[in-house]
C-alpha cells in the first residue's frame, strides 16, 4: 500500500506518520492522527480515504476474532522467496518441488516441538516478557468481578476485564497476548500471566497445526497411467514495456 502512496506523495516524515497511523490500536487515537496527517499533507490524506479500505492496513480496525495483528505481508516474502527456484521448473516439477519442501519442513517442526519443554511457544514468550516490563509503568484498580481501571504513569488510562479477557487498548484481543495493562491486573490478583495466554500459541495447537502428514511419492516412472493429456505450459504473453 506505501509503495503505491509513496510514488506521489513521497518523504521520510510522512511515512512515519502513516505508520504510526497503522500500528493505532483503538479508533479514537487513529482518528486523531489522520487528523494529525490531513494537516501534515491533505493530499496524502485523500489518497488513503479513497485508495484503501482501513480494516486491510490499521491495526485499529482489524477484527480481534483472528488473533493476529501483522502489518506486513513478510510471511508471503518469506514463502516465495523459499520456492523461487522451484518457480522457474515446468508445472509437475515445480509441484514436485514445494511438496518436497513443505513434507520436511513439516515434519522437522514436529520433531522439534515434541522436544520442547515450554507449554507457550517461545518467541510468544518474549512477547510476554517484553509486555511484563512495560507493566512496571501501570497501576491497576480492582472495581468488580474481575474489571479494572488501570492508570499509565505516562497519563493514560484503560479499563480492563480479565474474565471476558480484553482490554480498551485492543491489544490483548487482537494478537491474544496480554498487555502491559492485562498483566498489571492479572499480577493484581495473584495469577500468573501466561495463564491468560491465548491457546493458540500454546504447545497443543502447535503439534495440531503441523499434525497432517503430506505423503512420500515414488519417482515418476512408477506412477499409474493416465488417459488424460499431457500438461501443456501457459501461454507465453508478451507484457508491454523493457523485457
Amino acid at each position: 500500500m506505501y509503495n503505491n502512496l509513496k510514488k506521489q506523495h513521497p518523504g521520510l516524515a510522512l511515512k512515519e506518520r502513516i505508520w504510526v497511523a497503522a500500528r493505532a490500536s483503538y479508533r479514537d487515537i487513529f482518528a486523531g492522527l489522520m487528523e494529525s496527517l490531513k494537516e501534515f499533507d491533505e493530499g496524502a490524506y485523500s489518497w488513503l480515504v479513497n485508495h484503501t479500505y482501513p480494516k486491510e492496513w490499521i491495526r485499529s480496525h482489524f477484527r480481534t476474532s483472528v488473533k493476529c495483528d501483522i502489518l506486513l505481508n513478510n510471511l508471503c516474502e518469506s514463502f516465495n522467496s523459499t520456492i523461487l527456484d522451484a518457480r522457474q521448473k515446468p508445472i509437475l516439477d515445480m509441484l514436485e518441488t514445494i511438496k518436497f519442501y513443505l513434507m520436511v519442513r513439516m515434519e522437522k517442526k514436529r520433531e522439534w516441538i515434541k522436544k520442547y519443554t515450554g507449554e507457550i511457544c517461545p518467541k510468544i514468550l518474549k512477547k510476554l516478557e517484553k509486555n511484563k516490563l512495560a507493566a512496571n509503568d501501570c497501576i491497576p484498580s480492582h472495581s468488580k468481578d474481575g474489571k479494572f481501571e488501570v492508570r499509565c504513569m505516562y497519563g493514560d488510562r484503560y479499563t480492563v476485564h480479565l474474565i471476558s479477557r480484553c482490554c480498551s487498548c485492543r491489544k490483548w484481543g487482537l494478537n491474544g497476548i496480554p498487555c502491559a495493562h492485562a498483566i498489571a491486573a492479572i499480577c493484581d490478583i495473584g495469577e500468573e500471566p501466561e495463564k491468560f495466554v491465548h491457546d493458540c500459541y500454546s504447545k497443543e495447537a502447535y503439534m495440531r497445526a503441523y499434525e497432517p502428514m503430506i505423503s512420500p511419492m515414488n519417482a515418476e516412472q512408477m506412477w499409474k497411467n493416465s488417459d488424460m493429456p499431457p500438461e501443456l505450459s501457459p501461454e507465453n504473453i508478451k507484457l508491454p514495456g523493457r523485457p
